[in-house]
């Protein structure tokens, strides 16, 4: 039996909603966490008014606002216009690869459209703070405590997450198929034809 295939012009459907559900998302949350923190987001460079720091889950999750000027955990902070660049590049290239998958692929396939939504989306939030505010807003602040001590993993935010989620399916999608490929690829047991037993 054939797998019910996504009609193409769905995929673009599928796509252009999930990425704007994410984005729209990202930008509603740290809107509305940034307020709750009273933090400024307006200037240049945006500044921390009363930064308080709210527990979630005590000992592992607080919000906490943080401004990144440059990628993960503050790697390129000293080139943000190369950063907002390349957001821009890959916007495109992610909506240039979707219309090829879709149009182009003999099989289409809607799971990795939707992968490639969480990045799109995700890169879109990001690159709207890149743009309009100059530094990307970080609110989700994920820890433990060791020795006394926070062990603190960089603060990050909705669109980090898709931008992760869009990644981690589309590995999962090629794990997936690479082992239907190498199933294909060996004979089936029981498909040689055993001799008959002695009487």
């Amino acid at each position: 039996m054939q797998p019910c295939r996504t009609p193409r012009g769905l995929l673009i459907v599928i796509f252009l909603v999930v990425a704007g559900c994410v984005a729209a998302l990202d930008l509603w949350t740290k809107d509305a966490v940034f307020a709750l923190l009273r933090v400024e987001s307006a200037g240049s460079p945006p500044s921390v008014i009363d930064q308080t720091e709210i527990e979630v889950i005590p000992g592992y999750f607080d919000l906490q606002a943080n401004y990144n000027y440059g990628a993960f955990s503050g790697w390129f902070s000293k080139h943000p216009g190369w950063l907002t660049a390349l957001s821009a590049a890959a916007l495109c290239l992610i909506f240039w690869i979707v219309i090829q998958h879709a149009w182009r692929s003999p099989s289409p396939n809607a799971a990795f459209v939707v992968a490639l939504a969480c990045l799109w989306g995700g890169t879109l939030g990001n690159f709207h703070d890149r743009v309009l505010i100059g530094a990307v807003r970080d609110w989700i602040k994920w820890f433990f405590v060791h020795d006394g001590k926070e062990v603190v993993w960089p603060n990050f935010n909705i669109a980090d997450s898709a931008i992760c989620t869009g990644v981690g399916l589309i590995v999962l999608l090629e794990i997936l198929n690479a082992a239907r490929e190498r199933k294909k690829s060996v004979p089936a047991q029981g498909a040689a034809v055993t001799p008959p037993s002695p009487r």
